[in-house]
């Protein structure tokens, strides 16, 4: 992790510096000085920069300006102006990675800062539940990992889903104007189709959650019609709106709703999450079949419990309060 930090440091100062003068030169002086780098140095990062896409002019005597800004996730443009308290706080960004939530796992073995996010450009081995691939070509979707170290009980840890999946909602409807749905336990659907997966793995010491890594992908300008095998099942907000939508504004609202969420979960236990999951859900109240390992389950769903485990009535009229399962809508119903 050290390594790591050694490598985006720098670039992550030049950048901010860049941007709080965006439009203006700031001397090579104050970069060299910042960053403690050799002119040599500094330029290296520069010719990076504008090779991801950067505009920045060069003047011997003025230093370096920037003028265009393309559409990445890089630290410094997403903590420029950010409105959070503890998500986002510290960034981890990579331009590709085989997994956020693995690297993710490991930074939260080391206690970095709660609410640190791990996010990369693309994943070579990106995974949702019951081990599915997720597609995402490169500069293309919201790719990260969120680290919080909850002070809770294991069986409340499935209330960090519930809140991110409000927070894609609620960013989906301030950003897009869409009106997105959840599907249980951790999908986000617009128009019937995912748009978004989440995924939450923890580690905990008995029953206390030492922390916990949720991993969101969520689809923003990839061109579904160029991948057969999902376009019957998943969306973008790219086809959702008909054009290109700014990754980094999506994601700082995204950061900021669940910044919002999650304190008021340390406040509050998350009394509200419950009732505002079920407002957006798309399965409350409709026929559903559940599997579960080799076991099958048919019925109406009526809603989840405090905890996110969903209720469900069988077709024989018992009640039921399932805690995992991979679920499926009645054909006929969608």
């Amino acid at each position: 992790m050290e390594t790591i930090q050694n490598i985006t440091r720098p670039r992550d100062t030049i950048l901010k510096l860049l941007i709080e003068q965006s439009g203006c030169f700031v001397p090579g002086e104050l970069l060299t000085g910042a960053t403690r780098l050799s002119r040599a140095g500094v330029w290296k990062h520069i010719h990076y920069l504008r090779h991801q896409g950067f505009g920045i002019t060069a003047s011997i005597k003025k230093g370096y300006c920037l003028t265009e800004i393309p559409d990445r996730l890089f630290p410094a443009l997403i903590q420029t102006g950010l409105e959070t308290k503890i998500v986002a706080r510290e960034v981890y960004y990579f331009e590709s990675i085989d997994s956020t939530n693995r690297i993710a796992k490991q930074y939260a073995a080391e206690a970095v800062t709660d609410g640190t996010v791990v996010i990369a450009e693309e994943q070579t081995r990106g995974k949702g539940r019951m081990n599915r691939d997720w597609v995402s070509p490169q500069y293309s979707n919201i790719l990260c990992s969120v680290i919080f170290y909850p002070p809770m009980p294991t069986s409340k840890v499935f209330r960090l889903t519930m809140l991110a999946s409000i927070a894609v909602v609620r960013t989906l409807a301030a950003v897009c104007g869409v009106a997105a749905s959840i599907k249980w336990p951790n999908d986000v659907y617009i128009n019937g189709k995912k748009v978004c997966g989440i995924l939450t793995e923890f580690f905990a010491d008995h029953d206390s959650i030492k922390y916990a890594v949720v991993g969101i992908g969520l689809n923003v300008n990839i061109d579904i019609a160029h991948y057969p095998a999902i376009a019957g099942s998943a969306t973008s907000l790219l086809q959702v709106c008909g054009h290109r939508v700014s990754r980094l504004t999506v994601f700082k609202n995204l950061a900021k709703q669940i910044d919002s969420l999650y304190q008021e979960l340390l406040s509050t236990d998350g009394e509200d999450l419950q009732k505002e999951w079920q407002r957006h859900s798309m399965v409350c109240n409709r026929q559903v079949s559940i599997v579960s390992g080799e076991k099958i389950m048919r019925g109406t769903a009526r809603g989840i419990t405090r905890d996110g485990h969903l209720v469900l009535i069988d077709e024989q009229g018992e009640l039921h309060e399932i805690v995992c399962g991979d679920l499926s809508l009645n054909l006929s119903e969608q």
